[in-house]
């Protein structure tokens, strides 16, 4: 076993309690210790020997991703939170009207797609999830489509025109998440063209009363208790 350079030496004393980004990492080592270059030169030769690992992550809800790196003693501490997965899961499979692909879900929580697939396969069963196939994701666009029109009626003040018969439990669900997380998105427009509006037959009103957020929430709980006390 060759012997560790004096750089090599500080890197690992760095990570010694644990994972550090990159940036994290620059800033506590360059330019007193080393140079940018010359730090990041160690750590693809520690990573190459196996002396320590590198993982992506996402930095916050932004798009940007920085490396996370630890002692292979830590890689735990790297892998996907199995809690953060399962509120993903739960999430996006009422975003998309589907269950959500591996890399959806690794998007979502900002971690590595290879930790989020391993968790996720281990746990499909009581995640009740599996892979989507392409003709679920056809499906997902219709139930989407039906959730905006319903998330529109409620929101323009035209649940009292729904008919239960047309819809389940299940789009009422959809159609509260649209209202609560992307109530913004939800035009008018998106009640549907004239005359097809889940089978009604009726126009969508241009200048109907815009309801707030909460009442429109609220609206979409009436309809769920309405729908289950059905016969």
């Amino acid at each position: 076993m060759r012997i560790l350079t004096y750089y090599e030496k500080t890197v690992l004393e760095a990570l010694k309690n644990g994972p550090k980004p990159r940036n994290v990492l620059f800033k506590e080592l360059c330019p007193k210790t080393m140079s940018i270059k010359k730090l990041q030169t160690t750590l693809n030769e520690l990573e190459d020997e196996g002396r320590i690992i590198c993982r992506p992550r996402r930095i916050g809800e932004s798009h940007k991703w920085t490396s996370v790196y630890a002692l292979p003693k830590h890689r735990h501490l790297l892998e996907a939170d199995y809690s953060q997965i399962a509120r993903a899961v739960k999430y996006l499979r009422l975003e998309l009207c589907r269950n959500p692909e591996v890399e959806e879900v690794a998007a979502k929580i900002g971690e590595d797609p290879e930790g989020v697939r391993k968790l996720l396969f281990k746990h499909a069963s009581e995640l009740r999830w599996k892979p989507p196939t392409p003709e679920e994701k056809e499906e997902a666009k219709k139930l989407r489509e039906k959730a905006r029109k319903l998330a529109a009626m409620i929101k323009y003040s035209l649940d009292n025109e729904i008919d239960l018969s047309e819809i389940s439990v299940e789009d009422i669900k959809r159609a509260e998440f649209l209202l609560k997380h992307q109530f913004e998105s939800i035009k008018n427009e998106d009640v549907g063209i004239i005359g097809i509006i889940l089978g009604s037959g009726f126009p969508p009103p241009p200048e109907r009363k815009e309801r707030s957020k909460k009442e429109a929430t609220e609206a979409t709980k009436k309809l769920r208790n309405l729908k289950k006390v059905e016969p």
